[in-house]
């Protein structure tokens, strides 16, 4: 398993969520079901335009298992 970060920037908000999937393709799928869950941390966030969507992960090194 490995530990990855997600983040969404998108209308004012930042959406930060941190997991363990077996590769890429399942941590997409992941983060997609948690997120309609409601999981994550949410914060409000001014700088980023509001019109915009920015997604982007990671694979956290050293986390592995």
């Amino acid at each position: 398993m490995k530990s990855y970060r997600f983040t969404v920037r998108f209308a004012g908000q930042r959406i930060t969520h941190d997991f363990k999937a077996t590769n890429d393709d399942e941590a997409s799928k992941i983060f997609i079901n948690e997120l309609k869950a409601g999981k994550g941390s949410w914060i409000k966030e001014i700088t980023y335009s509001p019109s915009k969507m920015f997604i982007t992960y990671e694979e956290l090194s050293g986390t592995s298992n």
